[in-house]
């Protein structure tokens, strides 16, 4: 997928976006900020997305869920790191487990970035998602400097749609999101520029 606005974008720019993305190795937030998951994270990794609670509806997280696809899964996330298009971060709770995951997709020669994730189903219904996007906008705009963020949700996701509204985003009609296994998901889509 690439975002219906397709940003005038120069090269300087585009390659700015690259080397802060590349960079990256944690973002500091008020809950203790999120890292980049390591392959040594991926049985961690895979015993949060079993949960179908978690992953159901996310269609960036490989399928089936197993260790192979989990690392193959992260393995690419490393070559998008390094390229400067995307990450794949981890946040923990405070008693150590993994308590949420986000996934980043940048694509630097249009300014834009989109992000998913999911909570550990102990977190979820406590406003962290709202408060986690919210977050996350932010620092996608203020730190790496894109100017057009795109948010997708599946069409029975009224908690995320709810959320993504609230935040002032566009709704820009739906679209067919790429699971990582080719399948296709029905997507609600929407936009926010800076």
């Amino acid at each position: 997928m690439e975002p219906k606005t397709k940003l005038k974008t120069s090269k300087r720019q585009a390659e700015h976006i690259r080397r802060k993305v590349r960079n990256i190795r944690k973002i500091d937030g008020e809950t203790g900020g999120s890292k980049l998951v390591q392959l040594h994270h991926a049985g961690e990794i895979l015993e949060l997305l079993k949960d179908e609670r978690v992953s159901g509806d996310v269609y960036t997280f490989p399928r089936p869920f197993n260790l192979q696809s989990v690392t193959s899964w992260i393995e690419d996330h490393q070559a998008q790191a390094r390229a400067g298009e995307g990450l794949l971060l981890f946040s923990r709770a405070p008693s150590g487990e993994i308590m949420s995951i986000t996934d980043f997709q940048f694509w630097p020669e249009h300014s834009a970035c989109e992000f998913g994730g999911a909570f550990a189903h102990a977190y979820q219904n406590q406003s962290l998602g709202l408060h986690g996007i919210k977050f996350m906008c932010d620092w996608v705009f203020e730190t790496i400097g894109v100017g057009l963020i795109v948010l997708t949700t599946s069409l029975d996701n009224v908690r995320s749609q709810k959320i993504i509204n609230h935040l002032g985003f566009t709704p820009m009609g739906e679209i067919k999101s790429v699971r990582p296994d080719g399948s296709l998901r029905r997507s609600l889509y929407w936009e926010k520029l800076k």
